[in-house]
């Protein structure tokens, strides 16, 4: 526990490092200067098709292109990691070699488990490596490798967390009772709930906190006013090494507030960036947070059982035990997480249009909205008629396309 201590405090300190010596980005910049000159007319009767820029729109579709070979990647070596360390009988000499050196149950199962994830993630780092320079690479990163290596070890620690308490509870439930699985379903929920309320958490390590001031403040203290959310505090966070602006609610109760990031302060006016706060006043009012964390909640529950269901077809070693087969479990996990994503996608896209209508109500402004969905998808990158690939696997939102037409009335242009 004092080691486990000290890598944290290192890396929440080398973060901390990182986001000071991050390059400064440029906002605004060519791209928020194209969507400044749109006139309010063409906003509300052109379709997104014809609002976006066209060159950033073709760089869109070859990221996309470039992003689902590498994020299937993923999956797949993880899979076939985890499915060697247990057919070649890897798994057994792990947990036989576990034994010998660990008498708590408790903890021999925690460090098999975070001894699983620590080998799909190593599993994982050349497509995920890929992935960070295909960011790299279309400028939507400035981060260093050197800060995102150090980022994907914090996150493989992470993992290694989960996953050994994921394997301790669950496999200490199945010895004590019959009715493990009832227990594991609540508790998938209360950590899928509290994991969404939490994460945002995570993204402020390193970044520098400030209130929102000037005539921007009154403006955003008016928006919560007409919303009934006075009380909400809007903050501004540093982000350092992405263009892209960013609005997020964390917290609950009392504690919650929105935070804007300084990139989307530096390139928003101040009518998109209420519509933005609006926007983020909708999941709120309509809880939206709440709802989505049951869905992923009830998708992991699902697919997950499928996974066990597939794992007791196949047939046992000889060295086999319930701790040492959670290597096939994990793999086939990692497989059906393929099939469980376009299934998630598709729960949560309905959200984007209900939060869009509220903030339109709350703004009276749908002429800056649109402007608002323009300006991010050329900041994004990311298609404003996304393809049935990307829409199956990479977006949860229904694209930028479907979200105009729904505001301005006029078809999508979208094929």
């Amino acid at each position: 526990m004092r080691i486990l201590r000290a890598v944290l405090f290192t890396a929440a300190l080398l973060l901390t490092f990182s986001a000071t010596q991050a390059a400064p980005l440029d906002r605004p910049n060519a791209l928020d200067r194209r969507v400044d000159a749109l006139s309010q007319g063409a906003l509300l009767h052109q379709p997104a098709t014809v609002l976006v820029d066209h060159a950033r729109q073709a760089a869109a579709l070859r990221r996309a292109h470039l992003t689902l070979p590498g994020w299937v990647l993923i999956q797949l070596c993880e899979a076939i990691a985890l499915f060697y360390l247990w057919s070649s009988g890897g798994a057994a000499r792990l947990r036989d070699w576990l034994h010998r050196r660990i008498r708590s149950d408790w903890i021999l199962r925690f460090a098999f488990g975070a001894a699983l994830g620590l080998v799909a993630r190593v599993a994982s780092f050349l497509p995920a490596f890929y992935l960070y320079r295909v960011d790299k690479t279309m400028q939507l990163s400035v981060e260093l490798t050197r800060w995102w290596a150090l980022s994907w070890a914090f996150h493989t620690l992470l993992g290694m967390i989960v996953a050994g308490l994921v394997a301790a509870i669950v496999l200490g439930w199945a010895q004590r009772t019959h009715q493990w699985y009832a227990y594991t379903i609540l508790a998938i929920l209360a950590g899928c709930v509290t994991w969404t309320y939490a994460s945002p958490y995570l993204t402020l390590l390193g970044r520098t906190i400030h209130p929102l001031n000037g005539r921007l403040d009154s403006e955003m203290h008016d928006v919560l006013a007409r919303a009934g959310f006075g009380q909400l505090r809007v903050q501004v966070e540093g982000v350092r090494n992405t263009p892209i602006g960013e609005a997020a609610v964390i917290g609950i109760g009392s504690s919650r507030r929105i935070l804007l990031s300084d990139t989307l302060i530096a390139g928003d006016t101040p009518s998109e960036i209420a519509y933005d706060v609006a926007v983020e006043l909708g999941h709120v009012a309509h809880r939206d947070l709440l709802s989505i964390a049951l869905i992923e909640g009830g998708i992991v529950i699902l697919f997950s059982a499928l996974a066990v269901v597939l794992a007791d077809r196949i047939t046992f070693r000889r060295d086999d035990d319930p701790l040492s087969r959670l290597a096939i479990v994990a793999a086939l996990l990692a497989v059906v997480y393929i099939a469980a994503v376009p299934a998630r996608n598709a729960a949560l896209r309905s959200y984007d249009f209900s939060a869009d209508r509220y903030a339109i109500a709350l703004t009276g402004d749908p002429a800056d909205a649109v402007r608002a969905l323009v300006r991010d998808s050329d900041q994004r990158m990311e298609e404003v008629c996304p393809e049935l690939s990307a829409v199956l696997f990479l977006y949860t939102s229904p694209g930028t396309g479907a979200r105009v037409a729904a505001i301005n009335h006029v078809p999508s242009g979208c094929p």
